[in-house]
């Protein structure tokens, strides 16, 4: 009796997804008597990022949509107080073409600020400076806009102004400002400007105690500094890991504060330096390190040292991974504020005092809390606002109600996942708890728009396949390489890049100023880093490696402390510099502790020798017993965001099981490399190379599949075993390695000629509508007018200038510069300026030919256009077909005009009733094209463009497995368009269809 295996191999990326079905049939002893590729095939969709900074593609819009709103917020802020002060006689009606000259005659602004604080001033000049107060009304802090910091840059330019004023005694913002030369780029305080407005208005009101009354002025001060609060985000904080209808804790409460050093405390290990056995704290070192984390920010770890009386020698765990311990920093922060007062207050209050401040955003309802129900006076308050900026922002993974029953455990002396399974159970998340035939939609809570995007897609793959093929018994999917990561992460990537890029130039200059080399090898520069790294000497003998023996590979070897062929890795983290003789001879294909072990002393002078590597170099010499499952199980389990995720949303197809990787394996990224180039697989897309990986085919992401869908653990061993002393000796033993099956490389290769790649299409409606630059219309039809920097001018720009004095600024510049543009005008150039000499040219406005229909019209208040935007991007074409001449035409849908429409029809309308709308096409689509030669071709459109006539690329359906841009085409116009045959669909498995549009 045969049994049956049906795999399903998942190679994930951020803009694809290879996949392919193994099946596989066993006899009753289990030996394989039939494996075969059941299908296989790869999904395109677009990246949610771009540019270098993996940036949303909605950033840039979204940055400048903020700053719109922020003018127009505040211009209408301006208008509606000037509205007041106009109805109140406190200011004249202006008319807009004489308003700056009739602002100028009431007054200078900064001389009526500080003549109003002693002497009456006129009706319309307290409008005149009011209306200067509103217009740099300071800045206002709130918790999430800044951190109290005296070095920093607003803040701290903020108290500058405020020490200088009161070194010289000056009474408000305005007195300072009017001696100052240059009376911007001030870094003030919104108090700063109010308490200004209360003094000048105070003495004013003496004045004038009818037109200046309590009422007006309650109005004008909340038009002048009323500020929008924040909206609250406290819908969006995640759930609790246990209590899932809890939501999970602010961290600036002492209980999450204690939750944190309390699990560090009982996760932390001493190591003796001569037998080398960790072990854990004892319950009173813990007590003791516990009251000094209660009353301090931090705990480094020399003070750390000196509180337990351990020498430099003891090793502890957690010092490689953090140079410090936190601790109750909320704490501290009250404790300095209110020095004798916090401790006098019980849990409760200071439970519901700290509540307060992380959850009030504003100053202003701050500090009418702390003074009217807390009592506080001016001085506490004060300090209190250091508190308030310096909380800790974010979230524990657990609730309050969670963490108050697993903290008095941690307490105990009990591990996080002791203390946890203690009160929860089994508290591995279990997926498989609710089975289904589907996989659902992806948790809505995932906060990356990349990960998101890749489950999304990876469910159509799978339930694809579930529909068709139906349960694979077991799922492998491999990371891909360029996933995204977090941001802690790509700066931590960012910083070794530019570390290995600077050591790696240090290498150059070494062997060039030593040995006169020009071409140095990789390997060279990697043996140069390793050398210094261990302090020029052998690390396991200890004698000094001179410079000479870097060259050729008699005399040094690049060592893997832990051998390739036991862990498979190749990390710089498990390489070394070695005496070829030593490595050779004696260390062979064993670890450190292997050679010197049992010899204690020569063990602790190899240690001491490294103590300066990485940690986890250091963690590699100590190993005591290499577990090659284990070492395995370390690569299956990659922690990256997308593969945690895609892996638990797997699970939920499967029942729960105690092996976590019984139905999902997860493979590392490097792990298939190998087997690619030991079957020759390589070689079907790359022309017979077999080294070559051809990343330009998309069908690089299915042969990945198949290559992760056959592998598995056993495999690893049985490579193991194959692998030899290193990397190099493993590439000679695996020359021969078989082959999955006989046949395997004709079955891949007809694999891949059957394969259709799926691109999904871009029918939503995303992205930007209209451009950025604003057009104005000018007496002529198609003609407008538009600024441009003057560092972005070209010569046929420099002819259209309007103002022909400016025009001939810019020619006579261009010619001292000899026709040099960027001499004229780059940003080493200097400033053009105007025929005084003293205002600078910084934009010029210029004549455009435009066509109408490409612009949109922004109507003023009265209806009437008086700006225009280009149209940003095209969305789709429109096919239609005359009934009686079977003539077809084209018309493009601009982004705009298909976010316009009402429901799901076409756009275009006004065409004669003997014109039938056919379909729409937008990029990705296929179509069914007749050639000339009379064949029928399918063809994914690329791109669309048109100018006086419709043009769509289309590629054809072999070229369009291929990513790059060169290759065949065909442009699809008007008298063509009838070749058309049919609009098609592809599903996420490749399986293209007649489409219903």
């Amino acid at each position: 009796m045969t049994t049956s295996k049906l795999v399903l191999g998942l190679d994930l990326g951020v803009t694809s997804i290879g996949w392919a079905l193994i099946k596989t049939i066993y006899d009753e002893a289990g030996v394989i008597i039939l494996r075969e590729i059941i299908a296989s095939g790869v999904r395109i969709f677009p990246a949610t990022t771009e540019g270098t900074k993996n940036t949303p593609k909605n950033y840039g819009r979204r940055i400048s949509r903020g700053q719109r709103r922020l003018l127009m917020r505040k211009s209408k802020r301006r208008n509606e107080l000037r509205d007041t002060l106009v109805s109140n006689g406190l200011l004249p009606r202006l008319e807009s073409s004489t308003s700056a000259a009739t602002f100028e005659s009431i007054g200078e602004p900064y001389e009526l600020r500080v003549r109003g604080l002693d002497e009456k001033l006129g009706p319309f000049e307290i409008g005149r400076t009011i209306y200067h107060l509103s217009k740099r009304r300071g800045f206002r802090s709130n918790r999430k806009s800044g951190e109290e910091k005296d070095t920093g840059k607003v803040l701290g330019g903020i108290k500058k102004v405020q020490d200088e004023m009161a070194a010289d005694g000056f009474r408000t913002l305005g007195s300072y400002l009017q001696l100052k030369e240059k009376k911007r780029k001030h870094y003030t305080h919104r108090t700063m400007v109010e308490d200004e407005f209360e003094q000048i208005w105070a003495v004013q009101s003496g004045f004038y105690p009818v037109l200046l009354n309590d009422q007006l002025k309650a109005s004008i001060k909340n038009t002048v500094f009323y500020q929008r609060p924040l909206r609250s985000q406290r819908g969006l904080i995640g759930k609790c890991t246990f209590e899932t209808d809890k939501k999970r804790c602010d961290l600036a409460r002492q209980e999450a504060q204690r939750f944190r050093y309390w699990q560090d405390l009982n996760n932390l290990q001493l190591q003796d330096p001569h037998s080398l056995n960790p072990r854990p704290l004892t319950p009173d070192e813990k007590q003791m390190l516990a009251k000094e984390l209660e009353k301090t920010k931090e705990l480094k770890y020399p003070r750390l040292r000196k509180l337990l009386r351990i020498s430099d020698q003891v090793r502890i765990n957690l010092e490689a991974n953090e140079k410090k311990l936190k601790g109750n920093t909320t704490a501290c922060a009250f404790r300095k504020a209110l020095p004798k007062l916090w401790d006098e207050f019980d849990d409760e209050k200071q439970n519901r005092l700290t509540e307060e401040l992380f959850r009030i955003d504003t100053e202003a309802a701050l500090e009418k809390r702390l003074r009217g129900h807390w009592k506080f006076d001016d001085g506490q308050i004060e300090k209190l606002f250091g508190v308030w900026h310096q909380l800790e922002d974010g979230y524990s993974r657990l609730s309050l109600k969670a963490i108050r029953k697993i903290l008095p455990l941690l307490m105990e002396g009990k591990r996080y996942d002791e203390a946890a399974s203690e009160t929860y159970g089994d508290h591995r998340k279990n997926f498989g708890s609710d089975t289904s035939e589907k996989l659902p939609l992806p948790p809505k809570d995932l906060r990356n728009p990349v990960v998101t995007k890749a489950l999304h897609e990876m469910r159509k793959v799978v339930n694809g396949i579930l529909r068709e093929y139906g349960k694979p018994d077991e799922i492998r999917l491999e990371m891909a390489r360029d996933l995204k990561l977090t941001k802690l992460q790509k700066d931590r990537v960012m910083k070794q890049h530019n570390q290995n890029k600077r050591d790696n130039e240090h290498a150059e200059e070494f062997f060039k100023a030593k040995f006169g080399r020009e071409n140095i090898s990789g390997n060279d520069k990697l043996k140069y880093r390793l050398w210094k790294e261990a302090g020029e000497r052998c690390p396991y003998t200890g004698e000094t490696i001179p410079p000479e023996m870097l060259l050729g590979d008699q005399c040094v070897d690049i060592e893997h402390i832990i051998p390739y062929s036991r862990c498979f890795d190749d990390s710089y983290m498990n390489k070394t510099i070695c005496l070829s003789g030593f490595n050779r001879d004696i260390k062979k294909n064993s670890t450190p502790y292997e050679i010197f072990g049992s010899d204690e002393q020569k063990f602790f002078e190899v240690l001491e020798r490294i103590k300066d590597f990485p940690r986890p170099k250091l963690k590699k010499f100590e190993t005591q017993q290499v577990d090659f499952d284990d070492m395995v199980g370390r690569q299956l389990s990659d922690t990256r965001y997308i593969c945690r995720e895609a892996r638990g949303y797997l699970r939920q197809l499967y029942p729960y099981s105690a092996d976590e990787n019984k139905y999902v394996q997860v493979i590392a990224g490097g792990a298939t490399a190998n087997l690619r180039r030991v079957w020759h697989i390589n070689a079907i897309l790359s022309d017979g190379d077999i080294e070559v990986k051809n990343r330009w085919d998309h069908r690089h992401h299915a042969i990945d599949a198949i290559v992760i869908a056959l592998t598995s653990r056993s495999l690893y061993q049985y490579i193991s075993k194959l692998s030899g002393q290193n990397r190099e000796r493993m590439k000679r033993h695996l020359s021969g390695f078989e082959l999955p099956w006989e046949g395997f490389l004709n079955d891949v290769e007809a694999s891949m000629k059957s394969l259709t790649v799926s691109h999904a299409p871009t029918r939503r409606i995303r992205g930007q509508l209209l451009e950025e630059t604003a057009y104005g219309a000018t007496a002529e039809p198609g003609l407008y007018v538009t600024k441009k920097n003057v560092s972005a001018l070209t010569a046929p720009m420099i002819e259209s200038i309007v103002d022909e004095h400016i025009k001939q600024i810019v020619k006579n510049r261009l010619v001292e510069s000899d026709g040099d543009l960027k001499n004229a005008f780059g940003n080493e150039a200097p400033p053009l300026m105007h025929k005084n000499g003293v205002t600078p040219i910084n934009k010029v406005r210029i004549y455009v030919r435009m066509t109408p229909e490409t612009l949109v019209g922004i109507k003023n208040e009265s209806g009437k256009d008086y700006k225009y935007y280009p149209l940003a991007g095209n969305h789709h074409v429109e096919i239609y077909e005359n009934t009686l001449t079977e003539e077809r035409k084209g018309f493009l849908v601009p982004r705009f005009h298909a976010a316009q429409r009402n429901g799901i029809g076409p756009v275009r309308h006004g065409l004669a009733e003997n014109w039938r709308f056919l379909f729409s096409l937008c990029s990705n689509d296929y179509i069914e094209f007749l050639g000339d030669d009379g064949h029928l071709r399918f063809y994914r459109v690329q791109k669309m463009s048109g100018g006086g006539k419709v043009v769509m690329i289309a590629r054809p359906f072999e070229d369009a497995r291929t990513e790059y841009v060169a290759g065949v085409t065909q442009a699809i116009q008007g008298r063509n368009f009838k070749n058309i045959t049919r609009k098609l669909q592809v599903d996420p498995l490749g399986r293209l269809t007649q489409a219903n549009d």
